[in-house]
């Protein structure tokens, strides 16, 4: 927490948000898969912290992010 400046678990989610971020850009997995992927246990809770984290969903994010 002193490097960081959060807690651990905090440090977790936004790392694996982060990775997440990057599997929804760069592969053609579905959202539940990439959820399981990155260790969350529910697409729901997944989607929730997402949303939390990104002030959008995973499903926005990837429509907001294709290249055209």
């Amino acid at each position: 927490k002193s490097e960081t400046g959060i807690n651990f678990t905090e440090y977790l989610i936004h790392f694996r948000i982060e990775k997440a971020k990057e599997l929804l850009l760069n592969t053609s997995k579905n959202i539940s898969e990439i959820a399981y992927e990155v260790g969350f246990n529910s697409q729901s809770y997944f989607g929730y912290l997402f949303k939390k984290c990104e002030k959008i969903s995973p499903g926005k994010f990837i429509l907001s992010n294709q290249k055209r």
